[in-house]
């Protein structure tokens, strides 16, 4: 490497550098509101927080959100976030990792919930006579003899 290659390299080191640290990202966030407010979210089975709520994500496509307040029916719901424009190749790579500025996609999803229905107390009994005599159909397993009890089964022999 000759003198004018090595001061060629710094002339243009602080440069790169530059666009090293400078360079931009997405930052993905959706906003989950209920109506009314205070519900429980759960993001494909584990709760993530109430509403009303953010949550950053890493990849587009669906995700299974239930939510849950007392009084209220439960809903669940498969909701799809789309990849914007920007999130295909090859731009993707240029929004993620050359354009000097941050992207922020955010996507916010609102949800009315609808008051639990009061259950009759004859429905109830109904339903537990109904399950009182399914109960009744099982058959209950052999019990053990006494003679076995704690004892370990002998393998391949008698």
């Amino acid at each position: 490497m000759h003198w004018g290659d090595e001061i060629m390299f710094l002339r243009y080191l602080p440069m790169v550098l530059l666009l090293v640290v400078f360079t931009g990202c997405v930052t993905r966030k959706f906003t989950i509101d209920s109506f009314p407010q205070g519900a429980m979210v759960y993001k494909d089975g584990k709760p993530i927080g109430v509403t009303p709520m953010d949550e950053h994500f890493v990849y587009y496509g669906k995700y299974n959100f239930k939510l849950v307040k007392d009084g209220y029916e439960t809903l669940d719901v498969e909701q799809k976030i789309p990849s914007p424009w920007y999130e295909y190749p090859p731009l993707d790579f240029v929004a993620e990792s050359l354009f000097p500025f941050e992207i922020h996609d955010i996507h916010r999803f609102s949800y009315a919930l609808q008051p639990a229905k009061a259950v009759r107390q004859d429905e109830i009994l109904e339903k537990a006579a109904e399950l009182r005599e399914r109960g009744k159909a099982v058959v209950p397993f052999a019990p053990v003899p006494e003679k076995t009890k704690g004892k370990m089964p002998l393998i391949g022999g008698s």
